[in-house]
């Protein structure tokens, strides 16, 4: 019916103004112009609820630890203008990114978003605000199996319309109506505005993420299953034997993640080989004494962030573990926890340097770099090791035998360099320690080193026995480039000739 008044008061104004030769050639076009407008905001509002919808969906999905199985593009004239997502228990959604659109002189698109409040549960917003109902109380996205956690009342959804060119927003399932904004400008254009709830999605191996027009991201996991996909037959049996509490012969990642004790259930297995999956059991914060004792043929192992103690004997007699994976959150390390590990190609990654110069090592049988390992930090190889300013000591056996050093750069606080901290790391070449106390076998057998340049430094037994050592240059001494044996710690430079010390 407007369309129809629309175009008798348009032809009216015409006929008025020309009673000649009538052209209505202008007419239609406008006429025309104002239909698409009106249909791309009829679509955009469509798309709107549906993304509402959507984003519920996560809401809910994010509460319930559910797992995301497929992740399809919808295409429309060559470019990707939405996803359709699955997942392993709620309903498949389908979401549209914003269109480029341009606003008119006041129109705008509303703004539909979530956000977690203090209490830990997700309120629905517009335009960045909470959405409230007519008594002033934030409106909840999602509720416990449906329902709110306290009261049982559903959680709602908002819908959104256009009436008369204004946007509308209902929380009563369209009983009452609450106007948001023009959606058109008095130029008459469109407020299509291209970011009305999901600007993009992006996706990585593990995680899909939900990149809101607000700024705020939601990550939701990417699994085939709710199981876990063990690599080695072996371990999943042995998992599925102490923790599938369903008896369904899989192990969940939520029954990975309730296991808070493994025990010794591994121990001396000589069948296991990997075990990457460990990562999964987020609710471990130790490695028992034993744990892996003996599993002669493990070869690849990571830890779960949240351990701080990998417990005496741990991984002792691992002959052929060559990669496993620290996580930050590590703090001590016991006695001979990984004794005996001879692999000379083993893989160390860890996830942060300060983390690591803060783990207390029980003795040099316990250090997972043992046998010429080589270091990573957050899968990057270390050549050049730079020891930040954050960190006043680094602890004993902190980098024993880690032969891919080729360089160690001290931060400017350090005061202490436990015992045997860089023993055997023969790449490097070149020291210089500026102060501090340097402990008992430091640098001993960092056979390659040639020169080593000392600051206001105490020195200990063996410190520097290093035997290609040709030149020590000493600040404190006097004159700066004069050194005795006297100087420091009984056979300091045990390998180094009196003349070589210049």
């Amino acid at each position: 019916m407007k369309k129809l008044l629309f175009l008798v008061a348009i032809i009216a104004t015409a006929f008025v103004s020309s009673c000649d030769k009538f052209d209505d050639s202008e007419i239609w076009k406008k006429l025309e112009n104002h239909e698409n407008r009106i249909s791309a905001l009829e679509e955009l509002c469509k798309q709107l609820n549906t993304n509402i919808n959507a984003l519920q969906t996560i809401v809910n999905a994010l509460e319930k630890n559910d797992y995301i199985t497929n992740v399809s593009p919808i295409h429309k004239d060559g470019e990707i203008i939405g996803y359709t997502i699955t997942f392993a228990h709620s309903d498949t959604i389908t979401i549209y990114n914003g269109a480029d659109g341009k606003d008119g002189a006041d129109g705008y698109t509303p703004q539909i978003g979530v956000m977690k409040d203090t209490d830990g549960i997700y309120y629905w917003t517009v335009d960045g605000e909470w959405l409230l109902d007519a008594k002033g109380n934030k409106i909840k996205a999602v509720g416990q199996d449906g329902q709110d956690g306290n009261d049982g009342i559903n959680a709602i959804t908002p819908r959104i319309k256009i009436e008369n060119d204004y946007w509308y927003v209902s929380y009563d399932e369209g009983a009452t109506w609450t106007e948001l904004g023009k959606a058109t400008g008095e130029d008459g254009s469109d407020g299509i505005d291209g970011d009305s709830i999901f600007s993009n999605v992006t996706q990585d191996e593990e995680f899909v993420y939900f990149h809101l027009s607000d700024g705020q991201s939601l990550v939701l996991r990417k699994q085939n299953s709710d199981y876990i996909q063990f690599e080695d037959i072996n371990v999943k049996v042995i998992c599925c034997k102490n923790w599938d509490t369903n008896n369904d012969y899989q192990l969940s990642y939520l029954e990975a993640a309730a296991v808070t004790d493994i025990g010794t259930v591994f121990s001396k297995n000589k069948e296991i080989v990997y075990f990457d999956e460990l990562k999964y059991f987020t609710s471990i914060t130790k490695i028992p004494s034993e744990a892996f004792m003996e599993c002669t043929s493990l070869c690849i192992i990571s830890l779960p962030d949240g351990v701080t103690q990998i417990e005496d004997s741990a991984f002792e007699n691992c002959q052929s573990l060559y990669s496993i994976k620290i996580p930050k959150s590590i703090t001590s390390i016991g006695l001979s926890a990984f004794y005996n590990n001879p692999s000379i190609s083993r893989r160390v990654n860890i996830s942060d340097i300060v983390a690591w110069c803060n783990v207390q090592f029980s003795s040099w049988h316990s250090n997972p770099l043992l046998g010429g390992g080589e270091l990573y930090i957050n899968d990057e190889l270390v050549t050049d090791l730079i020891i930040p300013n954050e960190v006043k000591s680094i602890p004993a056996y902190a980098f024993y035998d880690c032969s891919n050093i080729r360089s160690v750069t001290f931060g400017n606080q350090i005061e202490v360099i436990g015992d045997q901290a860089f023993y055997n790391c023969d790449g490097l070449t070149d020291i210089a320690v500026e102060m501090g106390i340097i402990g008992k076998e430091v640098f001993c057998e960092c056979d390659n080193v040639r020169s080593v340049t000392l600051g206001d430094v105490t020195i200990n037994w063996r410190a520097f026995a290093c035997r290609k050592l040709s030149t020590v240059y000493s600040k404190s001494m006097t004159p700066p480039n004069t050194i005795s044996y006297g100087s420091f710690g009984w056979e300091a430079f045990a390998f180094a000739s009196a003349n070589d010390l210049l």
